[in-house]
């Protein structure tokens, strides 16, 4: 997440002359609306998938579990022309993707660019394919990952899939329809954010990550055990995930995980302060695990100040935590 997000921090500049040089460039396209459409929850996107496909339980795209491939869509605050600066090769290669080619289109009307290329991770190699598409108003990240070992057709099916996306302005889309939870926020600071990876975030201002100076975010997410979890293990877990905050924590707070039951979800809650090891600031960690058949969800609440009034804040959201289904 920290590279994608130092990706999409570098869009904040803005080029005219940018815009003009690729447009004149750009490869037009007409993709027309068929029953083999769906529409991508949360999103302005419609796509059309071959067959093999399958909606993620884990993040807001699709997956081909045989071939190993994801297909990650992702909202972009601001205009595309903006958006496409943070996306050049210097700025790709420091989120370890190298390029490889880069395509202008209008799709439909709206700018495009095709970002093809690859990267290492895991000790395996893959094909990236990337798509950024939108307006003035928003823009749209739709990344592909596929083994660098995958046939020439598969790959070709993959950036067919992108670049026949149709990105439709007039469709009503809210980014929180893609989580099949929910929290109450109203009363609080807390306003939803303008940038979702694989949480539902909502942060003091709005802005991902936060401007101000207390940079206050409550995020949550769901997440797969591989197997099915002991109470002791739960437990364990609550403290190991807790443990990965890069803070040296204060010696007179317990970090004893509490057992919590919340909408008849059990699980654990842990909240301590510590300084944050890359910041030097001080930082007050909440977190809550819910339990459900083999599936976990992770409740966080992070802030550099308040820190009486936010941790109140945190677990009265908290509290309000309810699945969909």
């Amino acid at each position: 997440m920290k590279n994608i997000l130092n990706v999409l921090l570098l869009v904040l500049l803005t080029s005219p002359i940018f815009s003009q040089s690729y447009n004149s460039k750009a490869i037009e396209l007409n993709n027309n609306l068929d029953a083999n459409y769906q529409l991508v929850i949360g999103t302005k996107l419609q796509m059309s998938l071959p067959k093999g496909f399958t909606k993620s339980t884990s993040y807001n795209g699709f997956s081909h579990k045989i071939a190993g491939t994801s297909i990650v869509i992702t909202e972009l605050p601001g205009d595309v022309n903006r958006n496409f600066l943070g996306f050049d090769k210097k700025s790709l290669f420091k989120s370890g993707v190298i390029v490889d080619k880069t395509t202008f289109y209008k799709i439909n009307g709206f700018d495009a660019m095709l970002i093809e290329g690859k990267q290492s991770a895991y000790n395996k190699v893959y094909t990236r394919i990337m798509l950024v598409i939108g307006d003035v108003y928003r823009s749209y990240l739709v990344s592909a990952s596929v083994f660098s070992t995958a046939s020439d057709n598969h790959k070709q099916d993959v950036k067919d899939v992108l670049l026949g996306v149709i990105y439709n302005a007039e469709l009503k889309s809210n980014m929180l329809d893609r989580f099949d939870f929910s929290v109450d926020v109203s009363g609080t600071v807390l306003k939803k954010g303008n940038l979702m990876l694989s949480s539902m975030t909502y942060t003091d201002d709005g802005f991902v990550p936060s401007n101000t100076e207390d940079k206050t975010s409550f995020m949550i997410r769901e997440q797969a055990a591989i197997n099915p979890l002991s109470d002791a293990e739960k437990k364990t877990l609550s403290v190991k995930l807790f443990d990965l905050y890069p803070l040296e924590w204060v010696n007179d707070m317990s970090r004893e995980p509490k057992a919590i039951s919340i909408n008849n979800l059990n699980g654990y809650e842990i909240f301590s302060m510590g300084k944050n090891k890359d910041l030097f600031k001080m930082e007050l960690i909440y977190q809550v695990i819910l339990f459900r058949e083999q599936n976990y969800y992770v409740l966080v609440g992070l802030t550099y100040g308040n820190f009486e009034e936010n941790l109140r804040m945190f677990k009265k959201v908290a509290k309000t935590f309810k699945p969909q289904k």
